[in-house]
């Protein structure tokens, strides 16, 4: 097409109101650019910032040149990898970042992921700062896993990342330390469980300053497979059986209605507290015809102290034992 003819094109579009092409979009990293995949929850509403909340929260992408940086509206812990590499953690980041620690090289096409190093940081995104002429590229997509849980599941690198990992698939983490599935039970001293957090876009630690009422998540992505592992804490206060079966019961039913394609799959607690009331929950499910839940029983996975760094949080070997023995459980379900 020559040069005339774009021009008559790009007219042509800014008198009908018609969309641009994929090809005549821009890639230079801001925040509508199609090439970045947002990975879990994130507040767009503001059209300067975009906002993540929750722990398994991230962002992807491919792009050519020598480097790569974010801009950053607030202060915030980054966990970053660039081609696959170990992940790199900036604690304090605040303004333009480089997430590169070396030149890269200009021959190829790079890859960068960028998520919050933790349970608390949360990314304030105002987009990436490419070398003059670089441009971002699309990445594949990935089904999504979302693990539902507490601070065994809250974390980087433990086994609900590394079975992402391993079975190559995107995932989020919606989940707290000390929370319990039932409101009303739980280590925190406000007792709201995951069975009314997780319809929510924030996450707990913005309880100081939730919006009254507090924003429902709107569901934008849509999970393959949604992993349940609830009940430890739920011993915070002396949550009866029959309540936690009920509860469960309840909680999973809620999830489908959000989330109508999703296999689910309930774990047993590594520690086993609740798991008869648990695998109740998940037989009565399936006798009420929900036949996409599934019962994870983990008896016998950790078994050693070494597998735990206090006898309940699995440490990198737990919790690479524990991805071993469940991405092999989840992979039919991402065919």
């Amino acid at each position: 097409m020559n040069s005339f003819s774009l021009v008559l094109m790009s007219v042509f579009i800014v008198a009908t109101g018609l969309p641009a092409t994929a090809d005549s979009l821009p890639h230079d990293g801001a925040l509508t650019d199609t090439d970045i995949h947002y990975v879990g929850r994130w507040d767009k509403s503001d059209s300067s910032v975009y906002h993540s909340y929750w722990s398994g929260a991230y962002l992807r992408t491919a792009f050519t040149g020598t480097s790569v940086s974010i801009k950053l509206a607030a202060g915030t812990s980054l966990a970053v990898i660039i081609d696959g590499e170990p992940e790199r953690d900036f604690a304090g980041a605040a303004g333009t970042v480089a997430l590169n620690d070396v030149p890269l090289s200009a021959k190829k096409v790079h890859t960068v992921q960028v998520g919050g190093d933790g349970q608390n940081p949360e990314l304030e995104f105002q987009g990436l700062v490419l070398d003059p002429g670089a441009v971002t590229k699309p990445t594949a997509n990935k089904p999504i896993v979302e693990f539902i849980g507490d601070s065994i599941t809250a974390f980087n690198h433990n086994y609900a990342w590394q079975t992402a990992e391993a079975l190559d698939v995107d995932h989020t983490q919606i989940a707290f330390s000390g929370r319990a599935l039932t409101t009303g039970f739980g280590c925190a001293d406000d007792k709201v469980g995951l069975d009314t957090q997780y319809f929510m876009l924030k996450s707990f630690q913005n309880f100081h300053h939730l919006d009254n009422p507090q924003i429902p998540w709107n569901f934008s992505y849509q999970p393959r497979v949604v992993v349940v592992n609830l009940g430890q804490n739920d011993q915070c206060g002396n949550e009866p059986a029959a309540t936690m079966t009920t509860s469960m019961v309840n909680f999973v039913q809620h999830v489908r209605g959000m989330l109508p394609k999703a296999q689910i799959a309930v774990m047993r607690p590594f520690g086993g507290p609740f798991e008869a009331a648990i695998k109740q929950a998940v037989d009565t499910l399936n006798a009420q015809g929900d036949k996409h839940v599934v019962y994870v029983d983990t008896t016998g996975w950790l078994k050693n102290p070494d597998d735990f760094r206090d006898g309940v949080h699995p440490n990198e070997i737990g919790s690479a034992k524990a991805a071993a023995r469940l991405a092999p459980i989840l992979k039919p379900y991402l065919k």
